[in-house]
């Protein structure tokens, strides 16, 4: 996986990866494997066991996911709650394609409902909504510059009491620097000043980049 800066200091966020998250399956440190030798970004090991929790506790009725990667943030949700309906979307279909071995690998018969788009996120979210304003979970985890505007379109379309979260929130650290001009780290902040105007309530989970956990009020 590519290299980024931590929000840690040395050395600690690989300790925790190394010795403080349980991985209910080999299949993760497989993933992990191929996402550094392919040199590809997966979400944290760490963030992955937030997402785990999370879904168990929520036990969503459909889950969509913004961003398949590889698909390790997928599993991480499927072990949290098997019993969701699954929608994931990534405009790089081979890519995603190692997710459907992953699962078959990690669930045999008993993988839980998955169904996988190959389109930009931004387009098909405009073009689609009646597919997903009904959905109660989404992770998002795609291009940062399209996250503002995914807010708007998901917050306004969705009914009170879905939750929305969202990977990359403390931004490697760029959030302290208000002045930035790179269009990523001004979406970043633009999306922290959404949330933080649209009255729903939200928490920050301080592992990995950041997962911020939205819910519409």
């Amino acid at each position: 996986m590519k290299t980024r800066d931590s929000i840690f200091i040395p050395h600690l966020e690989e300790k925790i990866h190394t010795d403080f998250v349980h991985r209910p399956h080999p299949i993760f440190f497989e993933l992990e494997d191929y996402a550094r030798e392919k040199n590809v970004p997966i979400i944290s090991p760490a963030s992955g066991a937030v997402l785990q929790n999370l879904l168990s506790l929520v036990q969503p009725k459909h889950v969509w996911e913004l961003g398949t990667g590889i698909g390790y943030s997928t599993l991480w949700m499927m072990f949290g709650s098997i019993g969701s309906k699954y929608t994931s979307l990534d405009r790089n279909e081979k890519q995603a394609s190692v997710l459907d071995e992953s699962i078959q690998s990690a669930f045999g018969e008993s993988a839980p409902s998955l169904h996988r788009i190959d389109a930009w996120a931004l387009d098909y979210m405009y073009g689609n909504v009646q597919t997903w304003k009904e959905a109660d979970f989404f992770f998002i985890d795609c291009d940062k510059v399209t996250y503002p505007e995914l807010w708007d379109l998901i917050f306004f379309h969705v009914p009170k009491g879905t939750r929305i979260l969202f990977d990359n929130m403390l931004w490697h650290g760029r959030v302290l620097d208000p002045n930035s001009d790179k269009p990523s780290d001004k979406a970043v902040l633009a999306t922290w000043k959404r949330v933080k105007e649209s009255g729903a309530s939200f928490t920050l989970f301080p592992v990995g980049d950041g997962i911020l956990l939205t819910q519409k009020n």
